[in-house]
């Protein structure tokens, strides 16, 4: 153990000799996300949002009780706040008025729903997404709200038997109750906070830059092995893996400093709040820097040079910095699902929910995903190590 110690201290100082790393590591991202929060403060506005009219098409099918309740509901004043919906003959003439942009959304009730529903038989609607993903989302959520309630009518029907409906159906102080909870206004925020633009770019400059931070460590082993010194270390008193995973170590340790720097500075001198949880912090700068050691181990395995091997792990970790949407936070459609495969988007996530004071589960969930990322990738790179090793 001392030997890596050693060999840690060692590699730090070689660090600590080089001149761009105090200016690339911990001024750079400094400096950046002052620039950043700074200039970009106005394009990171999580205020109340007032949720637009959606237009849907529907089609109604269906003749039967349960149409009342269906009129009820979409005629009631809050719904009428976010839903405008016009009644249409048939499928085809509602898929038109999508395409030509008459309406936003389609809902088609088939014949025999409502019947189905009272006697406890399988029954659905259809939903047609229209090209916004947003009036998607909000039409999305009010029509389902409501099926939850046709959902609970249709479980009392196959427990207690078709009068269970009835009587729900019949009695209207329940079902005006119901209809309150369908719709209703609020903040999505945690605890009525909203992150900052100097927030949101210190998180994601962090991440990049202990991102850049953790490949120094292999990429010194390549550089042993590209100036033929590796046979000179190896002649020493210690063995190759206490070589490595001393160089691990101290490349672990400058990561966390960096790490502790810009959460510090940004803090104290910026402003930036970063939740009350320092322990969960830690943890995913461990896990960021694992993942990060593991990449560059792998590349430094399988290329020669320092060149190839720094070009290689550079274009991933940008990569991954802009489709996590590290440098725009406008990230929606296909991204956002390419966004969860990157490293990025789960270490952002969570200080960035910590910083709101959010749900701690929900950061944990965050962080697991995290640590699983990290482990698999550190033990594919020990296996590349056990199989190919460093050697000229």
């Amino acid at each position: 153990m001392r030997i890596l110690w050693t060999v840690a201290g060692y590699q730090l100082l070689q660090f600590s000799r080089t001149k761009g790393v105090i200016l690339v590591l911990f001024l750079l991202p400094l400096l950046l996300i002052f620039i950043l929060g700074t200039a970009l403060s106005e394009e990171i506005k999580t205020g109340d949002v007032k949720l637009s009219l959606v237009k849907v098409a529907m089609v109604n099918q269906g003749q039967s009780l349960w149409n009342e309740r269906l009129k009820a509901y979409l005629d009631y004043p809050k719904t009428r706040e976010i839903l405008q919906v016009q009644e249409l003959p048939s499928r085809e003439e509602a898929v038109r008025a999508l395409q030509e942009g008459r309406a936003e959304y389609g809902l088609i009730v088939p014949a025999g729903f409502g019947e189905a529903l009272l006697h406890g038989q399988p029954a659905s609607w259809e939903l047609i997404a229209g090209k916004d993903l947003g009036k998607n989302l909000i039409a999305e959520t009010a029509l389902e709200s409501y099926l939850a309630y046709a959902n609970s009518v249709q479980a009392a029907v196959l427990t207690l038997g078709p009068q269970a409906a009835k009587a729900m159906l019949a009695d209207a102080s329940g079902y005006a109750g119901a209809s309150e909870s369908f719709v209703a206004t609020g903040k999505l925020g945690n605890k009525g906070k909203e992150y900052t633009a100097l927030q949101y770019y210190a998180v994601s400059m962090l991440v990049m830059f202990m991102m850049y931070a953790g490949m120094m460590a292999p990429i010194s082993l390549v550089s042993e092995r590209e100036d033929h010194t590796m046979l000179r270390l190896r002649s020493m008193p210690v063995t190759m893996n206490q070589i490595v995973f001393g160089k691990m170590l101290g490349n672990g340790l400058l990561t966390l400093m960096q790490a502790l720097v810009i959460v510090g500075v940004t803090h104290y001198v910026y402003g930036v709040y970063w939740g009350d949880r320092p322990v969960i912090i830690l943890a995913i700068c461990l896990a960021v820097t694992l993942v990060s050691m593991a990449l560059a181990m792998l590349a430094s395995l399988f290329y020669r040079n320092v060149k190839s091997v720094s070009m290689a792990l550079q274009i991933v970790i940008f990569l991954m910095t802009i489709l996590s949407g590290g440098f725009d936070l406008d990230v929606d459609g296909e991204l956002v699902q390419i966004a969860k495969f990157t490293v990025n988007h789960w270490a952002n996530r969570g200080l960035l929910e910590l910083m709101l004071d959010g749900d701690v589960q929900l950061v944990l969930h965050y962080v697991k995903v995290l640590a699983a990322i990290a482990a698999a990738l550190a033990a594919v790179a020990f296996m590349a190590y056990r199989k190919v090793g460093y050697h000229e």
